[in-house]
């Protein structure tokens, strides 16, 4: 199933007030354009870096973006498409200091 990225607007704003990760995001967009999901085996192929939050009441992925530079937190579901909620969007530096299980920047 296609994958939508819900708030995808929270990403462009990201970019907007941190110009350096413009080109990170948009390679990283235009390639779950692609994409074709229905577990996360197939976010895996696609993404081998993905991490997937253990221990947390919410389904929650780490997507490493820009050789590691940045990452995004995504709270996921599988039903008619696959949905990604963008949680947090920061450098490794600022994902260091947050709690990756109930951060919630937008």
């Amino acid at each position: 199933m296609k994958v939508r990225v819900i708030t995808e607007d929270s990403i462009w704003s990201y970019c907007k007030a941190n110009a350096r990760s413009l080109p990170s995001f948009h390679i990283f967009l235009e390639k779950l354009k692609n994409c074709n999901w229905s577990d996360l085996n197939d976010m895996k192929n696609d993404f081998p870096k993905v991490s997937i939050v253990g221990n947390c009441s919410n389904n929650r992925i780490v997507f490493d973006i820009g050789g590691n530079n940045y990452r995004m937190i995504c709270d996921y579901n599988f039903y008619k498409t696959c949905c990604l909620y963008v949680a947090f969007i920061g450098t490794h530096a600022e994902y260091d200091k947050v709690d990756a299980c109930t951060v919630q920047m937008f």
